[in-house]
């Protein structure tokens, strides 16, 4: 047997999220005798769907992210068309972005833990060290750049792993410069000097904003001043302003000069490789013989949001970024004790059911 042809058909549950050029569905795949898989479904919003350009930058994402197989990595199944319109079908991440994490422990006036934020960087380090250090089937390297690394594109599923998403404006040697060109793409907060100057990058600048993302996660607050317009945050980003004084006036001397290192201004001073630097993540929180393991975020995560990251059936049931920022707010309103002792199941329940009104 040479061929083997099916046709694969998608069940839409819920919309996840919808961003500038796309939307992310959660559905489910069905194929014989009952079989079912849910699935994520990444689709351009209908005015992008007819422009050649951003069909073939949606197009080769999927081509790029096939074979990048990694587990902090979402896995790419298909790249399929349907009623005229492309779609990605990818691994559904059962969980929580790393901003929704974030935003949670602010809501409640609380930091993160620094050795599970470190813990969290180290993975995506290591996802993007797999990325960057791929080569394709005549064994050139790929030169794959993610160029939107930020606490949106990190999802940490219930099982505590941390998993790098959306490619979708990654540059690698087979995208060439001209379709990316008047583009100016990725989370302005998070990008580096160069990048925000629209000049030729490379690894180094993924490494940069993960410097920023490892910040954030720190402190609870972006490295840079984030009023003004556009075009003044990209001037600060050009400049490399970074409020190292947001940090946590405990954070030791060693993690202090990795973040450094990381959000250098010239990439030349920044780690020569990606591999490097999840080593110097990965020694500074395993250094005394023990740290943080995926159990570790998954039962801390547990721990501090009951019912929230998994109510009854297993499956988390997470709103959008506004809903939860209400529901935060409605958290934040508890009485103190009730907010130590973790809400009862109830509490969760209730939110969650009106989220799915």
């Amino acid at each position: 047997m040479k061929k083997i042809k099916s046709l694969v058909e998608y069940d839409i549950i819920e919309t996840i999220a919808e961003g500038g050029m796309g939307s992310v569905l959660k559905a489910r795949e069905k194929g014989i005798e009952g079989f079912e898989k849910i699935v994520a479904i990444k689709k351009l919003l209908p005015k992008y769907s007819k422009d050649r350009r951003f069909v073939s930058m949606f197009v080769k994402e999927a081509k790029m992210v096939a074979n990048l197989v990694h587990e902090n990595i979402v896995q790419i199944y298909q790249l399929n068309k349907s009623r005229n319109e492309y779609f990605i079908a990818m691994e559904f991440v059962d969980g929580i972005s790393l901003h929704q994490m974030i935003l949670f422990h602010d809501k409640i006036g609380q930091r993160f833990p620094v050795n599970l934020a470190v813990f969290i960087a180290s993975r995506v380090a290591r996802g993007l060290a797999y990325a960057h250090n791929r080569r394709d089937s005549n064994g050139v390297p790929m030169d794959i750049v993610h160029c939107d690394i930020c606490p949106h594109n990190v999802l940490i599923n219930t099982e505590g792993v941390a998993k790098i998403t959306d490619f979708g404006i990654a540059r690698a040697r087979s995208i060439t410069s001209s379709e990316l060109d008047n583009v100016f793409a990725g989370k302005v907060l998070f990008m580096s000097p160069e990048q925000a100057a629209q000049k030729g990058i490379d690894f180094r600048s993924d490494i940069y904003s993960l410097g920023m993302l490892l910040f954030f996660t720190l402190c609870g607050n972006s490295g840079r001043e984030t009023s003004g317009s556009l075009h003044e945050i990209a001037a600060r980003a050009i400049e490399n302003q970074i409020k190292w004084e947001y940090l946590p006036a405990s954070l030791d001397n060693d993690l202090l000069t990795l973040l450094h290192r990381m959000l250098s201004n010239n990439p030349d001073d920044r780690y020569s490789n990606t591999a490097e630097l999840a080593r110097d993540l990965e020694y500074y929180i395993y250094k005394n013989g023990y740290g943080p393991t995926i159990v570790t975020l998954s039962d801390y995560l547990r721990e501090q949001m009951p019912g929230l990251f998994s109510v009854s059936s297993g499956n988390s049931v997470l709103p959008e970024t506004g809903d939860f920022t209400i529901v935060m707010d409605e958290f934040k309103n508890l009485k103190p004790e009730v907010q130590r002792e973790s809400p009862p199941k109830s509490f969760w329940q209730n939110v969650v059911a009106r989220w799915k009104k």
